[in-house]
């Protein structure tokens, strides 16, 4: 031991120059990788790792709806069916095709119209009619857009005062195509492994597809500010909004980028003039800031390297490594300027040796329980958290080695010496404070108690449940957007639903090459009860009719052999969607009854039989099947999606129980089996990923405590000092916890995090005061007075550190990211929390129980 501490005073003390050349060489060598240090909002960033929801919707719903989608809500100020709003729709639409990114563009004057006035199906099929056709009557228009199960809340608000234009981007194929890949070899690699080269290729097709990914994003973001540069000019007229996932993605990493940008210049500023105020020396402002920046610097160039991309989960890491690194400069400070009081006599490299000898052990065991506290996100099974824990991980290492490396060299070389005075009024006045509460046991028991009581019930009232809308505040666009579709045009967010045939249709269509049982069986409906006598009477009835259609035709007769495509299984759906539509959570649903209902306003329509849907199948065209059934029904007729807008704005939603709700009613309202439903789409990735968090996070708190606890025994060589040592870490993180739940702050990405940010800061303070305490007893074998001296000079390390963070961290309260601003608050209140158990708890408990004595 005594031959690493010379080596190591040779290396930092006698040659501090040479250590600051090798750490600016060092950092030289990563400033090539800077540029590669990146954000990553792709849908693995907001997903369960191997979620098989996702997977699912990857491999079936994308079939149906697979191009992502803008939405232009346009409300005008004039009637909305006016020749010049009209006009201002159409020039505005012209505007956004020439798009590069657009596929399509669809308004109220582009989709057809069958009641205004009525046409027969031949007439839809050879001539679509729209808004804008001059035989179209503008009354009986408005009239069919009010009262259409497809156009109504979809393209115009009830009223008529908002209408959408909706606005569907190119699909990325070979972006498509590589994620597949990689998919695939991921999959494999989890089952059963993966040869050298394989894992080669896998390595190789994740960078390329990172790359590639990266700029597609980025000609996203750029395609999303020219669409508000072709908005603007609009707006003198009408009030319009922009919405859909690919404008919430840019403007989020928009968010971050400047919360990063302008809150870090901000918290820089007031640590800068905390620490002048603490410490009134220019060095000790100078040497932690510049270990800070070694430390993030490094970092920063450590994960560019590794191409590891930081997501909208570990945005904040650079923050958290502040807080550890400050955290062991400022009690290396403190020590130092109190080893300086002591003895004036003591020459700068022996000053610094006693620092640093007291202080390392403590240092490495902190650093050792907040890296247990952050790898409890190791197990979350959350792609995002995951890579969180494991870069706070490396990081907290960065920040020792920086700190035991960078800041006894800088020391040495920058010589600040002379110490006026080691305390300043506001910690010797908040030390005082603790001092006389530790005298009042009756009094601080109580409120203890008090306060766990609460912090007790909020726990039990903690939810994950969580409005996406609730991340971005009320003067965000994106809040905006998401209210007026809401209001306006039928929710946000969307819910896709897949009903497959029952298996014993599917196994009999298989075994057999003729029609099975087409009909469901329905509570109102009357199938015939011999299936091949009917579709022999009805085959043979079709043919005599309409020979000349089937003559001509391509595709199988699906009327005749499907389970979805036919009089009885549309009556089936529209029960469906009537049920579904009833829901309180639900807005727009649209399935294949929606569609269907265009047909129902033809001149002379009646409801259609089984030959009317052939008759229908043979006289569109191809372009019209594509539109009104492709994105609703298999190409076969077995299997069915339904599509569902849910409110984002209503109150206490709650997603969890809204899919349990969906499924029960599918399957005990309408006789479907569990194994025909499968819900999906991003409202189930998201309370997959919120469920997960609380099972995994939450509930490994226990263990996190266990596991901290033993260090503890190895540490203090004491059963006693480490149980009295866990509770106030215990009462930390229950505390910020319990906040949550009695104000309703819910858990999610970012502020699932919290609970490892309470343990990690509360465990150091607890281990730096109980570090000093044990050293006072082997000096003075006196209770009072070891508690004295830790409480007096480990509590201003503390405070220091509490007061600089608090303040950094307190001004994300003005982010316009709403999880930021949770962030900056639940951290300053996990520091405080974590100031006052250590401060006043854990002396109080020591001298109650007196562990060493």
């Amino acid at each position: 031991m005594s031959q690493s501490n010379s080596l190591y005073d040779t290396l930092v003390f006698k040659h501090s120059k040479w250590v600051l050349i090798a750490v600016a060489l060092v950092l030289a060598m990563l400033w090539p990788y800077l540029d590669d240090f990146r954000l990553d909002t792709s849908s693995d960033s907001l997903v369960l790792e191997n979620d098989e929801s996702l997977k699912y919707f990857r491999d079936v719903v994308t079939k149906y709806s697979g191009e992502e989608l803008l939405i232009l809500t346009y409300a005008p100020k004039s009637d909305l069916f006016s020749d010049e709003t009209l006009a201002e729709i159409k020039n505005l639409s012209d505007e956004l095709r020439v798009l590069e990114p657009v596929s399509s563009v669809l308004s109220i004057i582009d989709v057809p119209l069958t009641r205004s006035p009525p046409v027969t199906l031949g007439e839809l099929a050879s001539s679509t009619q729209t808004l804008l056709d001059k035989r179209t009557d503008r009354a009986l228009a408005k009239k069919e857009f009010r009262d259409s199960d497809l156009y109504r809340d979809l393209l115009v608000s009830n009223d008529f005062s908002t209408t959408a234009i909706v606005v569907s981007l190119k699909s990325n194929t070979q972006l498509s195509g590589l994620l597949d890949q990689r998919n695939v070899l991921r999959l494999q690699r989890e089952q059963s492994g993966l040869s050298p080269e394989q894992e080669s290729e896998l390595a190789a097709l994740t960078l390329d597809y990172q790359s590639k990914d990266d700029a597609f994003k980025a000609k996203q973001s750029e395609f999303i500010e020219q669409v508000r540069v072709i908005m603007e000019p609009y707006q003198a007229n009408a009030k319009l909004f922009l919405g859909g996932l690919p404008m919430i993605v840019a403007d989020s990493v928009a968010f971050i980028n400047s919360d990063f940008k302008t809150f870090g210049l901000a918290s820089l500023g007031l640590i800068v003039l905390i620490l002048a105020i603490a410490f009134r020396q220019v060095g000790w402002v100078i040497m932690p800031l510049l270990t800070c920046a070694v430390t993030g610097y490094t970092m920063v160039g450590l994960l560019g390297l590794l191409n590891w991309p930081i997501s909208v989960v570990s945005s904040n890491f650079l923050s958290l490594l502040l807080i550890i690194t400050l955290s062991l400069n400022i009690h290396l400070i403190v020590r130092y300027r109190e080893l300086a009081k002591l003895d004036p006599s003591l020459d700068q490299q022996s000053l610094l040796s006693k620092t640093v000898r007291s202080k390392f052990i403590a240092c490495i065991y902190t650093a050792l329980t907040t890296i247990v506290a952050f790898a409890s996100l190791i197990v979350s099974g959350i792609r995002p958290v995951i890579d969180f824990g494991w870069i706070m991980c490396l990081g907290i290492v960065v920040a020792v080695v920086t700190t035991f490396i960078v800041f006894p060299a800088l020391t040495i070389f920058m010589k600040p010496r002379q110490v006026a005075a080691n305390k300043d009024v506001f910690s010797s006045a908040i030390l005082n404070g603790a001092q006389r509460l530790h005298k009042k046991g009756l009094v601080v028991t109580l409120f203890f108690v008090t306060v766990s009581g609460v912090a007790a019930f909020g726990m039990a009232n903690l939810t994950v449940e969580n409005r996406f809308i609730d991340y971005f505040k009320p003067s965000t666009e994106i809040y905006q957007g998401m209210v007026e579709i809401d209001a306006k045009l039928g929710g946000t967010t969307p819910l896709n639903i897949i009903i497959d045939a029952p298996q014993s249709f599917l196994d009999k269509a298989r075994d057999a090459d003729v029609a099975v049982d087409v009909e469901p069986e329905l509570e109102a409906s009357s199938a015939p009860e011999d299936g091949d006598e009917f579709f022999d009477e009805f085959d043979d009835e079709f043919d005599d009719e309409f020979d000349e259609f089937d003559e001509g035709a391509e595709n199988e007769n699906i009327v005749a052999t499907s389970y979805w495509f036919n009089e009885g299984g549309i009556r089936k759906i529209q029960a469906i969607q009537q049920s579904l539509d009833s829901l309180e959570a639900t807005g727009k649903v649209m399935s294949l009854a929606t569609t269907m209902s265009v047909f129902d306003g033809l001149k002379d329509a009646k409801p259609m039989d089984n030959i009317d849907l052939s008759f229908m199948l043979n006289v569109l065209s191809d372009s019209n099947k594509q539109t009104l059934f492709k994105p609703y029904i298999s190409d076969d007729g077995n299997q069915l999606h339904i599509n569902i807008r849910v409110f984002e704005t209503l109150k206490g939603l709650d997603r969890n129980q809204l899919i349990d709700d969906i499924r029960t009613l599918l399957v005990e309202e309408h006789d479907l089996s569990n194994e025909q439903v499968h819900i999906s789409g991003l409202l189930v990735f998201y309370n997959n990923m919120l469920n997960s968090l609380f099972s995994s996070q939450i509930l490994t708190l226990g263990t996190v405590f266990v596991v901290i606890f033993l260090m503890f025994i190895v540490l203090f060589r004491s059963l006693k000092l480490a149980l009295i040592t866990i509770v106030p870490n215990v009462f930390s993180a229950g505390v910020v916890l319990g906040i949550m739940g009695v104000f309703r702050i819910p858990l999610d990405l970012m502020t699932i995090t919290i609970a490892a940010i309470s343990v990690g800061i509360a465990v150091d303070n607890s281990i730096h005061f109980i570090d000093r305490f044990k050293n006072e007893m082997a000096h003075k074998s006196d209770d009072v007075a070891a508690i004295f001296e830790a409480t007096n000079n480990v509590g201003q390390a503390m405070f220091y550190t509490t007061i600089v963070i608090t303040a950094g961290f307190l001004i994300m309260v003005f982010s316009n990211f709403v999880p930021t601003m949770y962030f900056g608050v639940l951290t300053a209140l996990a520091m405080i929390t974590a100031l006052i158990a250590n401060l006043i708890m854990l002396p109080m408990l020591v001298a109650k129980f007196k562990p060493l004595s």
